[in-house]
């Protein structure tokens, strides 16, 4: 079976370096790898080339954000007949056995999409993202992680566990899938919230979610995103945040992403709910993380 890795990037040369260098060890070495550089400007698509010749540059304009990147190394995986994609984020590097764990359990589940494990980078023992369960009527989003990490219950966690959503953040997806449903929309959904929305698609048309315990991804989580939710920002930033399309708390496409996934019936009461618990908790983490 034939995994293409695609990890769409824009600066950051360090850390894709890091993850490409990561990648490298794998003890499966039935993969490509395809990094799709959205315009960088500190010498990333030089990198590449010179240190990585086996992995498939694509170039970008600066224009096409997480969603629309992805979907081109999604099509170059297509045409070059892969089996499956693995979407995954450059602030990151994984293990030695990484891939042969995630393999070794989508092997197994017929129509299943295999998300990882997110683990700080720099503290091994607070677990950042193992899957969520969504109530569609209230847009209570239960983190897995969260947990995790209050019960100190990891040991204990599922080998697989089923979920509503998955993040892009290390994916395992079949490439029927992609030609069944389409891609991940990147007209609605150009930066957060598609992965999910793939998720959530696929999941309604039969496909099981999982997160699998042994594949794990070291995630620099500090620098990803415009929100408070990792690190301290400024007042200033908190607003620009709900109209940011460097924000997963961006009110428009939140609004988007509950229109393509919540069900008719409570499209609303979760949209209301949603805004109300985005708005809420981001002030009082703002007011926590006061000086």
């Amino acid at each position: 079976m034939h995994i293409s890795i695609v990890i769409p990037v824009h600066n950051r040369i360090a850390f894709t370096r890091s993850c490409l260098e990561s990648l490298q060890k794998q003890t499966n070495k039935n993969f490509n790898t395809v990094v799709v550089d959205d315009g960088s400007t500190d010498g990333t698509n030089k990198m590449v080339e010179n240190e990585f010749p086996e992995v498939h540059l694509i170039k970008g304009t600066g224009n096409l954000w997480w969603t629309a990147a992805t979907n081109l190394g999604v099509k170059y995986a297509l045409e070059n007949n892969a089996d499956y994609v693995l979407t995954l984020n450059n602030d990151l590097y994984v293990r030695q056995d990484y891939l042969h764990n995630l393999l070794n359990v989508i092997e197994k589940e017929e129509r299943s999409l295999i998300g990882s494990v997110s683990v700080e980078a720099d503290n091994h023992s607070r677990i950042l993202d193992a899957g969520v369960k969504i109530n569609w009527k209230t847009a209570k989003y239960d983190y897995m992680a969260n947990n995790i990490n209050k019960n100190g219950n990891f040991g204990a966690f599922n080998e697989l566990q089923s979920v509503d959503a998955l993040s892009g953040r290390g994916t395992l997806i079949p490439v029927k899938a992609f030609r069944e449903l389409g891609f991940f929309n990147d007209k609605y959904l150009p930066h957060y919230g598609a992965d999910y929305e793939f998720a959530v698609r696929a999941k309604k048309n039969g496909y099981k979610l999982y997160v699998c315990k042994k594949a794990i991804v070291y995630s620099y989580v500090k620098e990803t995103g415009l929100n408070n939710f990792n690190r301290r920002i400024s007042w200033a930033e908190l607003i620009k945040s709900f109209f940011s399309i460097k924000s997963p708390n961006n009110l428009k496409y939140r609004m988007r992403f509950a229109k393509l996934t919540a069900p008719k019936y409570c499209f609303i009461t979760f949209l209301v709910f949603d805004y109300l618990r985005v708005i809420v908790k981001s002030f009082i983490r703002q007011f926590q993380k006061k000086n």
